[in-house]
C-alpha cells in the first residue's frame, strides 16, 4: 500500500499543484516510486507532466494518472497499489472527489496563503472533512496547513500573527516550515520537470531545493504521526 498525500484546498489560487509537484519530485529523488493523481478538472498537474515530456524533461521517477471523478479516483488508487507514494492533486472545489481523497490519505496537506480569508477557508474545509469522517465512522486523517507563497517580509507581521492566532484557536496544526514565493517553482511548473532536473549552478534553484526538502521532511514525519518536537528529540 502506498503512502497517500492529498493536497486539498477548495479556494482557487492556493498553489495545490505546485505543492503536489514538489512533493512528488522530492519523494522520487529519494528513490520512492511516486505517482501523481490529477483529480482536478483543470488538469494542471497533467499539463506540467505533458509539457515537461514535450521539452524532453520527462519528470524523473514521477508517473501521472488522471481521475475525472470519484470512480476514476478509486480505480487510479487501486492501480497504483504497487507504488511507494501517491500524491493526489484534488479539485479546486469541495465535493466527493476531495472528500474521498482526504479520507484515504495518510496526510492531508492544505496549502494556505498568509491571509485571514484563506485561513478561514482552510478551517471550514477541515471541519467539513471531520464531519464526513464521523459520518463514515472513520478517523480524521492527519492534516497540516502549509503556508504557501510565503514571503520573508511576512515574518513578524500583524497579518501573520493574526492568522497563526486564528489557526491555533481552532486547534489546526500548522507546518513549522513554509514554501517560499520563488520564481524557480513557477518555472518548474511551466513544464521543466522536477527541481532536480533544473541546473544546480543557479543559486536560486539550490535555495528552492533546500526549502522544498525541509518542507517535505516535515510532511513525511507528519504522515507517520511524528510531530516536529518528536522528530527533533
Amino acid at each position: 500500500m502506498p503512502s497517500i498525500f492529498a493536497i486539498a484546498n477548495p479556494k482557487g489560487g492556493s498553489g495545490k499543484t505546485t505543492v503536489a509537484i514538489i512533493l512528488a519530485g522530492e519523494f522520487a529523488r529519494h528513490g520512492y516510486s511516486t505517482a501523481i493523481v490529477d483529480a482536478d478538472p483543470q488538469g494542471s498537474s497533467y499539463q506540467w507532466h505533458a509539457s515537461s515530456v514535450a521539452r524532453g524533461l520527462s519528470p524523473e521517477g514521477v508517473d501521472l494518472v488522471r481521475a475525472a471523478d470519484e470512480k476514476a479516483l478509486t480505480q487510479a488508487i487501486e492501480r497504483l497499489d504497487g507504488y511507494d507514494v501517491v500524491v493526489i492533486d484534488t479539485p479546486g472545489y469541495y465535493g466527493s472527489v476531495l472528500v474521498q481523497s482526504a479520507l484515504r490519505a495518510d496526510l492531508v496537506v492544505l496549502p494556505c496563503k498568509v491571509h485571514t480569508f484563506d485561513a478561514s477557508q482552510v478551517v471550514r474545509t477541515i471541519r467539513n472533512l471531520q464531519q464526513h469522517a464521523d459520518e463514515a465512522k472513520l478517523p480524521m486523517s492527519q492534516h497540516r496547513v502549509l503556508f504557501n507563497e510565503y514571503d520573508s517580509l511576512d515574518r513578524n507581521t500583524r497579518p501573520l500573527r493574526e492568522v497563526l492566532a486564528y489557526l491555533n484557536a481552532e486547534n489546526v496544526p500548522v507546518c513549522a516550515n513554509a514554501l517560499y514565493r520563488r520564481i524557480t517553482y513557477r518555472t518548474m511548473t511551466s513544464g521543466h520537470g522536477t527541481l532536480y532536473q533544473m541546473s544546480d549552478k543557479d543559486e536560486s534553484i539550490r535555495k528552492a531545493r533546500y526549502n522544498a526538502d525541509q518542507v517535505v521532511r516535515e510532511l513525511l514525519a507528519a504522515s507517520q504521526g511524528v510531530t516536529q518536537d518528536d522528530s527533533a528529540a
